[in-house]
C-alpha cells in the first residue's frame, strides 16, 4: 500500500516523522514533490477564493498524490500542545478536502492530534489500527524506532526536520561574507516552501546575508518571548515566532541587523500576531519589513523591496 504525504503546511515541522513512520510500519510512502506553480495553480483552480494560499497550496499537492498512492495521510492538527491550538483551517481540514476535491474522500487517511491527546505517534498508531492492512511492526516498535528524533525534539523546536534540511543547504556562514543577519519571522509553510514566498531563501542566500529562522532557536528561549505577553497566546506557531523574536533580539553570537515578517495573504490569526511582532521590533529599534504573499504576487516586486531593505540596512551597518 502506497501513502501519500503532501508536502505542505505542517509537513516542514513533521514530515520526517511522518514519513519514518509509515516507512518502518512497512508502507510505501511518496511525498509530493517541491511545490511549483502547475501544484499551486491546480489547488487555486479547486479551492473557494476566501482560503489563504498555504491550504491552497495544501490542496494542490493533494492532487498530484491521487494517480500515485492508495491513501493520502492529512493531518488533521488541532492541537500540537495542551494549552494552545492550530489555525483554524487546520481545524477543519478534512472537510476542507472533502469539499474541494470530493472524489479523493475514499482515499483519505486522517491523522488527528488534539483537542485532548496531543501525542503525535499515538495519533498516527491510530490511524494505522483504521488501515485494512496491518502495520507490519507493533506499535511500540514503531515508537522506539523513532525515539532518537523525539528526544531530540526536546533540545530544540524543530529539529532534524525538512526546515532544518532547507536552512543547512541555504546558510550562509556569518562572519566576513556576510556582513548582514536577518531575521525571518512567519510560518514554516511560508519560510521553507520556495514557490510560495518566490524563493525569498535563495535570495538572501545570493546576497551573501545570513538569516535566523524559529527552527534555528535554541529549545531554552521556548516560552520566554511568548511569556512576556500581557495574555496568554493561544496560537501555537504565534507563539513561536515570539520566542524566536526574544531569541533573535538577545543573540550576542550573531546580532540581528533587521528583519523580515512573510505572510499569507488574508491569515486570520497571522493579522493580530504581525502586528505584535511588529511593535516589539520597533521597540527594540529594529528596521522590519513585512511582506504577504497571495498567489499574485510577483518575483520582481519581492526582490525589488528587499534590495531596498538591504541597502537600507547595509547604510545604517558600520560593518558594511
Amino acid at each position: 500500500m502506497k501513502i501519500g504525504i503532501p508536502r505542505a503546511l505542517l509537513y516542514y515541522w513533521y514530515g520526517s516523522i511522518w514519513e519514518k513512520f509509515w516507512q518502518d510500519s512497512g508502507f510505501t510512502v511518496v511525498t509530493s514533490p517541491p511545490t511549483n506553480r502547475q501544484i499551486m495553480l491546480a489547488g487555486v483552480e479547486t479551492a473557494l477564493d476566501e482560503l489563504c494560499l498555504p491550504v491552497k497550496i495544501f490542496l494542490g499537492h493533494v492532487r498530484a498524490l491521487i494517480p500515485f498512492t492508495d491513501r493520502i495521510m492529512i493531518p488533521h492538527l488541532i492541537k500540537v500542545e495542551p494549552d494552545a491550538f492550530i489555525c483554524p483551517k487546520f481545524m477543519g481540514l478534512p472537510d476542507i478536502v472533502c469539499h474541494a476535491i470530493p472524489a479523493v474522500k475514499d482515499q483519505l487517511l486522517l491523522v488527528q492530534v488534539g483537542p485532548r491527546r496531543v501525542d503525535m505517534i499515538n495519533s498516527l498508531q491510530n490511524a494505522c489500527r483504521h488501515l485494512e492492512r496491518p502495520p507490519s511492526s507493533s506499535p511500540i516498535f514503531i515508537s522506539r524506532s523513532i525515539q532518537k528524533q523525539i528526544k531530540k525534539a526536546n533540545k530544540s523546536s524543530v529539529p532534524e526536520s525538512p526546515a532544518e534540511t532547507i536552512i543547512q543547504a541555504l546558510q550562509n556562514e556569518p562572519g566576513a561574507k556576510s556582513k548582514l543577519t536577518i531575521g525571518l519571522l512567519g510560518h514554516p509553510y511560508c519560510l521553507y516552501d520556495d514557490c510560495f514566498n518566490l524563493n525569498l531563501l535563495q535570495i538572501l542566500s545570493d546576497y551573501q546575508v545570513y538569516f535566523l529562522t524559529p527552527e534555528m532557536m535554541p529549545h531554552q528561549y521556548l516560552g520566554q518571548g511568548s511569556g512576556k505577553l500581557a495574555k496568554k497566546m493561544f496560537w501555537t506557531t504565534g507563539r513561536v515566532q515570539f520566542d524566536a523574536l526574544e531569541w533573535m533580539l538577545h543573540c550576542k553570537e550573531t546580532p540581528v541587523d533587521g528583519f523580515i515578517q512573510i505572510a499569507p495573504f488574508a491569515c486570520g490569526p497571522e493579522a493580530l500576531v504581525s502586528d505584535m511582532l511588529e511593535r516589539r521590533i520597533k521597540e527594540a529599534k529594529k528596521p522590519c519589513l513585512k511582506i504577504y504573499y497571495e498567489e499574485h504576487s510577483g518575483e520582481a516586486g519581492v526582490i525589488t523591496r528587499l534590495e531596498a531593505f538591504l541597502d537600507l540596512m547595509k547604510y545604517q551597518n558600520p560593518a558594511c
